[in-house]
């Protein structure tokens, strides 16, 4: 008998069977019970017709297919495991089949624990895993983010001997991944003998360095898996729809649209999924009107296409045109969902929309039926506190039914930023999130900005100290920019860069160029008590500003600047990009942690307000 415990009984149902129709009994007639018993689970589409055909099975005395019979309900949409479960206790000494079924069904409904439960009850049986079992055991050590459990399964497959296979090699390099281990991943990849004959190995690698962050490195495998294409291995749907996420996440708009035409080229079917993609990629890289087009050229949408449309318009400033699309999508019978909720929340806040925001807010509930979560209200206390109506926010996250995370603390603590005599507010707030998040850098950084703001240097000393005993460190300004389809990646003061003395001197140039046409450096946001020299060198080794330089010299007089930073934009980046735009006459569009800015003739799509 299996070890698991049960924790309900089955309910077997002896009415007729649901298929027993005039035909199907005349047929069955010359069946044998069993025949008929997988024929009728091939047909099964409800629990109920479940429970019959097992009811049928023990009456008629003819159980030999309930293996088949666990198989339908863990596999099925609607099988419940308890009722799986209570047929499993039941099996005397269950083989590896059962035992893989039973964990997959837990995978199936998002039950990881259970999963691995059973895994080590298998073991405890002595049953031994193959190389059916070990993939959806990663599955599960994935789904829990459990890197030391998924790495002590990895060392039994290597004791079993089946790290060569291909399946478990594409199973451990999505666990990697998923756990934010691209290194190791990386490590399996390139020890597999199929990296020449199987595409999925190669999609597995790609997509998990986009899921970790390692977009720039996802696309370089991207290249070398065209490079070694064949029969074997070929790029499909989702290659391309990881390869596009790469470029999204990058803002390399010159990879997109290659991407773009080598799957039109390929016969790749630019579906749902393929054109979503598409969508998101100009989005992010500031074509808003590119991706209108793909959008409005998609024969098949779904709620996610809506969504990043939606969400595309919001980044990009246009929170009219973000409100009149999700009007669009409703009226066409498309019932959004809490993501989709949270980009037009998203469009009202950056466009300053208080009120058709609070209209969105409580119609999520009345008209959808959808609970708001903690980023629902995090939106609205952001919409709240851009607007200047600082009092209202804290008073609506002090009301509100659930208890305030790190992400809304955080967006109030942004709010005080761009009110920085708002100091005792700001004390309020980061002594909050410092409670909830005591090692996030962003908190400190930010109080330490307004400190220095208000020139309250034994404060930001403070705050310094504090981090230092924390060891805490801040993260470093990181910016993209993509020149002739290859991505340049800039750190704040990085002399990497082979060309770095001609980007420094760059810089120096348009600084003093600027400040010719009146452009004043804004040292406000240094958190050093250091002279104004000082102050300034600082501020010219931002990377955005680096990037900036590069693409300037780098690039043709009439091509945008496109560039893409890990962090918000300062003060002093931001006008200077304004005024780069009118002095240089240059489009500039550069995409901050928070949204889009599209610098044109000495002013920003974003009126100043991110």
């Amino acid at each position: 008998m299996a070890t698991v415990s049960v924790s309900a009984s089955p309910q077997f149902d002896p009415s007729p069977l649901p298929f027993e129709s005039n035909t199907s009994k005349s047929q069955s007639n010359s069946q044998t019970p069993q025949s008929l018993h997988l024929s009728l689970l091939n047909q099964c589409k409800t629990t109920k017709h479940l429970q019959q055909i097992h009811a049928h099975m023990i009456k008629t005395q003819h159980q030999r297919h309930v293996s088949k019979l666990l198989t339908s309900i863990c596999l099925s949409p609607v099988g419940p495991m308890d009722y799986a479960l209570s047929i499993f206790s039941r099996i005397d000494g269950p083989d590896i089949f059962t035992w893989n079924t039973m964990i997959r069904g837990y995978i199936r409904i998002s039950a990881p624990h259970q999963s691995l439960l059973l895994f080590a009850q298998m073991l405890e049986s002595s049953v031994f895993p193959n190389a059916y079992t070990f993939p959806f055991v990663l599955k599960a050590c994935a789904h829990l983010s459990s890197i030391h459990r998924g790495r002590s399964v990895h060392a039994q497959l290597l004791k079993h001997g089946l790290a060569s296979d291909l399946h478990i090699s594409t199973a451990l390099i999505s666990f990697y991944a998923a756990c934010g281990d691209p290194e190791a991943a990386h490590q399996v990849f390139v020890k597999c003998p199929y990296t020449t004959t199987s595409g999925a190995l190669w999609n597995a690698v790609i997509s998990g360095f986009v899921k970790s962050g390692h977009s720039k490195h996802a696309l370089e495998l991207f290249d070398q898996m065209l490079q070694i294409e064949g029969e074997e291995v070929r790029a499909d749907g989702i290659t391309i729809v990881s390869a596009l996420s790469a470029c999204a996440d990058l803002g390399a708009l010159d990879a997109g649209e290659w991407i773009h035409d080598y799957a039109i080229k390929n016969g790749i079917r630019l579906d749902v999924f393929v054109g979503t993609a598409l969508v998101e990629v100009y989005a992010k890289c500031g074509c808003i009107e590119l991706a209108c087009k793909v959008f409005d050229e998609m024969c098949e949408r779904n709620v996610m296409s809506w969504t990043v449309m939606i969400r595309g318009l919001a980044m990009c400033g246009h929170g009219g045109d973000a409100l009149a699309l999700f009007s669009n999508m409703i009226e066409e019978g498309v019932k959004p969902d809490g993501i989709t909720f949270l980009g037009v929340l998203s469009a009202c806040s950056h466009s300053g929309l208080v009120d058709e925001g609070r209209r969105i807010f409580s119609s999520m509930t009345r008209d959808f039926g959808i609970v708001p979560k903690s980023e629902h209200y995090s939106c609205m206390a952001d919409l709240l506190s851009r607007a200047g109506m600082l009092s209202e926010a804290i008073e609506f996250i002090e009301t509100m039914p659930l208890e305030p995370d790190a992400a809304l603390w955080g967006s109030m603590l942004s709010a005080c930023r761009r009110n920085p005599k708002e100091v005792k507010l700001a004390e309020y707030v980061a002594g909050h999130l410092m409670e909830i998040e005591p090692y996030n850098d962003a908190t400190y950084v930010l109080l330490s900005n307004i400190y220095a703001y208000n020139n309250r240097w034994d404060d930001v000393a403070r705050v310094r100290k504090l981090m230092k005993q924390r060891a805490i460190r801040k993260t470093p300004g990181c910016s993209f920019i993509e020149v002739n389809g290859v991505i340049h990646e800039f750190i704040a003061g990085d002399r990497s860069h082979p060309r770095f003395e001609e980007i420094y001197g760059m810089v120096e140039e348009v600084t003093l160029k600027l400040e010719e046409s009146g452009y004043v450096m804004d040292t406000s946001e240094v958190l050093l008590d250091i002279e104004e020299d000082e102050k300034r060198s600082s501020l010219l080794l931002h990377s955005e500003k680096l990037a900036l330089a590069f693409g300037l010299i780098s690039t043709h007089s009439l091509t945008s600047v496109r560039i893409v930073k890990n962090l918000r934009v300062c003060n002093d980046c931001h006008t200077m990009m304004k005024d780069v735009s009118r002095v240089y006459q240059r489009e500039i569009v550069l995409r901050d942690r928070n949204r889009f800015h599209r610098f044109r003739d000495g002013s920003c799509s974003c009126s100043d307000f991110w």
